[in-house]
C-alpha cells in the first residue's frame, strides 16, 4: 500500500537523523505515517489525540494533515526525555499542544471530545485507554491502534473489545507493524451489510 503526501523535508530530514542517532524512539514507518495523514485529510477531525509521543514524529504527520481544515493535535508522553524531545521538535507548529504524563492521568483532564484518536503506546494498556477514552469519543469517531500485529499478544484484550462490542465497527489494515482501525458508534447495532450482532 503506498499513500504518498506533501511534506515539510526540514521537518522530515530532522526526525530521519534523530531516527538514526537516538534509540528507542520507537517511531512508526513513513508508510504507517502517510496513511495516518491520509485518513486524518479523509475525516477532517477537529480534535485529535495521540497517546505516546516518543520524538514527535507521528504527531506531526497527524497535525501536517490536520492544519488544513483548521484541526489540532493533543499528544501524551509519558518519558520526560521524549517529551522534551517533541517539544523541541515540534516548536512553531500552533496545532499540536503537548501534555507530560501518563495517558490516565492526562486523559481524566480533558473536557472536549474526540474525533480521531491513535493508540501507540504501552500495548498491554490499549483495552484501559480506550475504556477512559470512551465518554470523549463522538459518533463515528475513528480510532486507530498500531503494533496490531507485531504485538499481537499483547493487544488481544483490545482487539477483543473493538471486534466484538456492537459500538465498534473495525478492521486490520496489514501495513507495516500492522494497524487496528475501528469507528466508534454507540448507536451501531448492525454491520453495514445489515447482519444483526449477536
Amino acid at each position: 500500500m503506498e499513500v504518498m503526501m506533501a511534506r515539510n523535508d526540514h521537518y522530515i530530514t530532522h526526525f530521519e537523523k534523530q531516527r538514526a542517532e537516538i534509540k528507542r524512539l520507537w517511531n512508526i514507518g513513513v508508510k504507517t505515517a502517510e496513511f495516518l495523514s491520509f485518513l486524518v485529510k479523509i475525516k477532517r477531525p477537529r480534535n485529535i489525540l495521540e497517546i505516546g509521543t516518543s520524538n514527535g514524529y507521528s504527531a506531526y504527520w497527524l497535525a501536517l494533515a490536520a492544519q488544513e481544515f483548521d484541526g489540532s493535535v493533543h499528544s501524551i508522553e509519558c518519558d520526560r526525555n521524549r517529551y522534551e524531545l517533541a517539544v523541541k521538535n515540534l516548536a512553531g507548529l500552533r496545532n499540536i499542544f503537548l501534555h507530560f504524563g501518563t495517558a490516565e492521568e492526562i486523559i481524566s483532564t480533558f473536557k472536549q471530545g474526540f474525533d480521531f484518536i491513535f493508540l501507540d503506546a504501552n500495548k498491554e494498556q490499549y483495552a484501559l485507554y480506550l475504556k477512559l477514552l470512551t465518554p470523549l469519543l463522538r459518533d463515528s469517531s475513528l480510532i486507530v491502534a498500531d503494533n496490531t500485529q507485531s504485538h499481537e499478544q499483547s493487544v488481544q484484550k483490545y482487539l477483543d473489545i473493538v471486534r466484538n462490542r456492537p459500538e465498534f465497527i473495525s478492521i486490520n489494515i496489514p501495513l507495516e507493524s500492522g494497524l487496528e482501525v475501528s469507528i466508534y458508534s454507540p448507536d451501531q447495532k448492525k454491520y453495514p451489510g445489515g447482519q444483526e450482532i449477536l
